[in-house]
């Protein structure tokens, strides 16, 4: 019964007007953060970004952007998908725009009791990229769908301080 209240409310919350707005002025992203998270450390000395964790310590939720590195986003995209698998993430869901020249992309996977999804954009004229994770036990996962479905839909790319 405690599962069930729990589960209802955070549903609620998804759709709630108590729900903060984060923007990173370095790289431009802006996304909506969830009631009853909170910044997780200190922020980075670069303004990369910040970490959020959930009220009972179990989810978090980062949100970054970085310059691209390698050749290009798709590229980038795969060595982090290639990171992850390497850290034991299992991918069982992913997806991205079909054109030419990929602009995001999206992917899921579990690793213990846990459930990861992670959303790209491409920024800057191919540049940068910036991304959203968020990491939270199977346990809640009728909890989070509603959570992950407004980060998607609130994730956006604007100006940004360190365009090249």
């Amino acid at each position: 019964m405690k599962y069930l209240i729990a589960l209802l409310m955070m549903t609620s919350a998804a759709w709630a007007s108590d729900w903060t707005r984060y923007h990173n002025d370095r790289y431009g992203v802006t996304i909506d953060v969830p009631p009853g998270f909170a910044q997780f450390g200190d922020a980075p000395d670069n303004n990369d970004g910040l970490t959020f964790a959930s009220a009972d310590g179990k989810a978090k939720l980062l949100v970054w952007g970085g310059n691209i590195v390698a050749d290009n986003f798709k590229e980038e995209l795969r060595g982090n998908f290639e990171s992850d698998q390497s850290d034991g993430w299992v991918v069982s869901y992913g997806a991205s725009n079909k054109q030419k020249t990929m602009s995001w992309a999206v992917y899921s996977g579990t690793k213990g009791d846990m459930i990861m999804y992670e959303k790209s954009i491409a920024s800057c004229k191919g540049t940068q990229s910036l991304h959203f994770r968020i990491e939270y036990p199977i346990a809640q996962k009728k909890a989070y769908d509603a959570v992950v479905t407004r980060l998607g839909k609130t994730m956006k790319a604007g100006p940004a301080a360190d365009c090249r």
